[in-house]
């Protein structure tokens, strides 16, 4: 069984490489003093999980002036959470909910809201499926997901994940409020990033394939959120008559064929 890596972890190793490094988000480890000190710097932050997935353990948090923390998210079981905290000390009880039995959920971090959204405040992230076939890292497609009314609080706390009810769309889809030229430069530093990225996590934890997220903030440049080290390629199927997932699935039968690693 091959080991995961966790978001922290993704974090240290991508930092040594300037050119990925710049499109990352301010990351830290979850403490008190470490989110007190984010919030003063951003207007909210997200704290996450090191090692969940499918949008679960993800809170957006932000202060207001009055000294209140407003956390809006889901908990570690997936359920959605909304809550008005005075003290800091009380969202240990939601990162952690079985603390008081002695039992901690793991390592969370904290990240800036890069403020990824459209012309309608819709969040959205873009999902680069990265292939190695003949010792060449390949873009086997991309796909755009977006928060939608009818997905309930996500549109508010910003959490785009195809497990809770984000719609999936073509990346032109995406950038539509985007002039063409910016488009294509937009997906052609996502790209270059993806498959650096790709490569700088192989060199720890080798897979022939990587899900990449990125967001793009509104100065429009290209922001890597995440590497998933085991992806599914599900949602490809649901955009451009499974075309795009029909490559990616070639792609696999040639690093197949070629043996692969």
């Amino acid at each position: 069984m091959k080991r995961a890596m966790g978001k922290w972890e993704q974090n240290v190793l991508l930092q040594q490489y300037p050119f990925v490094a710049k499109h990352i988000p301010e990351t830290l480890l979850y403490s008190e003093s470490n989110l007190d000190y984010c919030l003063k710097r951003y207007q909210s932050v997200y704290v996450k999980h090191d090692t969940t997935g499918q949008g679960r353990a993800i809170l957006k948090i932000h202060k207001s002036i009055y000294g209140n923390y407003y956390v809006n998210g889901t908990t570690i079981q997936g359920t959605p959470i909304r809550k008005s905290l005075p003290k800091v000390n009380e969202i240990q009880q939601l990162l952690h909910p079985f603390i008081k039995l002695g039992r901690e959920s793991g390592l969370y971090i904290i990240q800036e809201n890069i403020h990824s959204y459209n012309q309608n405040g819709q969040p959205f992230i873009i999902r680069v499926h990265v292939q190695k076939l003949k010792g060449n890292w390949v873009i086997g497609g991309m796909y755009g997901a977006i928060s939608t009314t009818q997905t309930g609080l996500t549109t508010e706390n910003g959490i785009v994940n195809t497990h809770r009810g984000a719609n999936v769309v073509t990346v032109s889809e995406i950038l539509s409020d985007t002039p063409i030229k910016l488009q294509k430069e937009i997906v052609k530093k996502i790209e270059e990033i993806a498959i650096q990225a790709a490569m700088v996590i192989h060199s720890a934890l080798p897979n022939r394939e990587y899900g990449i997220d990125f967001g793009v903030n509104q100065e429009g440049t290209p922001i890597l959120l995440e590497v998933n080290t085991t992806p599914s390629i599900r949602s490809f199927a649901r955009i451009e008559d499974k075309v795009i997932w029909n490559r990616i699935v070639k792609i696999r039968k040639m690093q197949n064929e070629s043996g692969e690693t």
